[in-house]
């Protein structure tokens, strides 16, 4: 993971004007300064007070990707190919019931600030990786072919 470098996502950049997610002043500098030119290991000694948690906290959220172009083809392949309307209503309607009602609450004004199918995409991601966390892989797995994602690696 270190030796990798990494690009904002369109979720990312979303992120950075709507701070909607709770995160602390270096991971939030991390975030911004982030552009694919340095590896993980080379941002851990320029930004003050990261980890490499940070890397995987910001991968988590989709917000960051690996900046390899294998690993860009890897995403699209983790995209669900439902079209705007199909995906908004899928994440609108299921967020409170698999993430509770904070979170899910908070995931639905996430598909809100979405301006395009690009980004709801990334956040449809996003989605099943909460998903797994809040219900296990088995749960994310369904949801995953909700959305007719491929298999999780």
């Amino acid at each position: 993971m270190l030796d990798r470098a990494y690009v904002k996502t369109e979720a990312g950049r979303a992120e950075i004007k709507s701070r909607g997610l709770v995160m602390s002043r270096s991971v939030r500098n991390l975030l911004l300064m982030i552009d694919g030119g340095k590896t993980a290991a080379q941002w851990l000694t320029l930004v003050q007070g990261i980890v490499e948690a940070d890397f995987e906290y910001l991968l988590m959220q989709g917000l960051i990707a690996d900046a390899s172009p294998a690993a860009a083809s890897m995403v699209e392949a983790d995209l669900s190919p439902l079209d705007y309307e199909q995906l908004y209503g899928f994440l609108t309607r299921h967020a409170k019931q698999y993430l509770g009602l904070m979170k899910g609450y908070r995931m639905v004004l996430d598909v809100e600030r979405c301006g395009d199918l690009a980004a709801l995409r990334l956040l449809g991601q996003r989605f099943v990786a909460e998903v797994s966390q809040a219900q296990g892989a088995v749960v994310a797995d369904q949801v995953r072919r909700a959305l007719s994602i491929g298999p999780a690696a």
